[in-house]
């Protein structure tokens, strides 16, 4: 389990145009880390890639570790992002909060026993699009 020296926090709650996106907290207000657990190299899937290379992609990066204690964790710091995309359409710039996202999406769509290809789901779709554009297409 890591432990902080500090409260950790979310790196910025802003879309690509630097507004605030609705129900997001603040830099001082958050509860989760940008502390990246992420093994080196993997390249962002592409849009029209298949459900294998969209679940192996989100479960290169371990969100439970990332943001704190496990799963509730990680679901408060999601919570946000996914209210302010059903509400805008947009999403943050920060790789670890998407990333983070995407894991957390992969975790439950295989809990729920989803029949809709995850590579197929609207939310998904749109992290990984967002993924690839702040991160240039590749991941550390």
């Amino acid at each position: 389990m890591m432990t902080y020296d500090r409260p950790p926090r979310i790196a910025t709650a802003t879309d690509v145009d630097g507004d605030r996106l609705p129900g997001m907290l603040g830099e001082t207000d958050c509860l989760a880390c940008s502390v990246s657990m992420t093994t080196p190299g993997h390249s962002v899937p592409p849009d029209d890639g298949d459900e294998q290379q969209f679940i192996e992609f989100a479960h290169t990066y371990n969100g439970y570790v990332t943001f704190g204690n496990g799963p509730a964790d990680l679901a408060a710091a999601v919570r946000t992002v996914r209210v302010a995309w059903d509400e805008t359409g947009k999403l943050p710039n920060d790789p670890d909060l998407l990333r983070g996202c995407l894991f957390l999406e992969v975790r439950s769509h295989r809990h729920r026993g989803d029949e809709e290809p995850f590579n197929e789901l609207a939310f998904v779709r749109a992290l990984v699009g967002r993924i690839r554009e702040v991160s240039g297409g590749s991941v550390d």
